[in-house]
């Protein structure tokens, strides 16, 4: 990971072989993060991601093995049990130009992967809430 403190944030490179959500939740952790906006691109493999059944209170994973395209990378950072944690969605692209998104769990860097990141001058917590089974923001 190569980091670049800018004016507004974080510019943030993460190398081939690097874990995304490991090695970001890491750094907000190191940075004392509490609230924040990231967004990147580059190209992943090995991911896995998904989508929640509301009605099952369970979330679903697919992994997607082979290198695809980052075509949008978005997230928050918030506090669960006084920890960073990252929530994020991705949409990738394969060998056909095809799209695939949802709720990522995990995936590893194919080439790069470059995530700009915005911290908030305040913390932001997420709860959880009866009605969905999920950790909610708290505004």
């Amino acid at each position: 990971m190569h980091v670049r403190d800018v004016e507004t944030g974080f510019v943030i490179k993460l190398s081939r072989g690097e874990k995304v959500m490991e090695s970001l939740t890491e750094f907000c952790k190191t940075r004392g993060l509490q609230g924040g906006f990231l967004q990147g691109i580059g190209a992943v493999r090995n991911t896995e991601m998904g989508y929640y059944d509301l009605e099952k209170r369970e979330y679903f994973f697919k992994s997607y093995p082979g290198d695809m395209e980052v075509i949008s990378m978005t997230g928050n950072i918030a506090l669960v049990d006084e920890a960073p944690f990252l929530h994020v969605h991705l949409t990738l692209s394969d060998t056909e130009n095809r799209a695939h998104g949802g709720h990522l769990k995990e995936a590893e860097v194919a080439v790069t992967l470059e995530v700009f990141l915005t911290p908030f001058p305040v913390a932001l917590k997420r709860t959880y809430d009866d009605g969905t089974g999920l950790k909610l923001l708290d505004i």
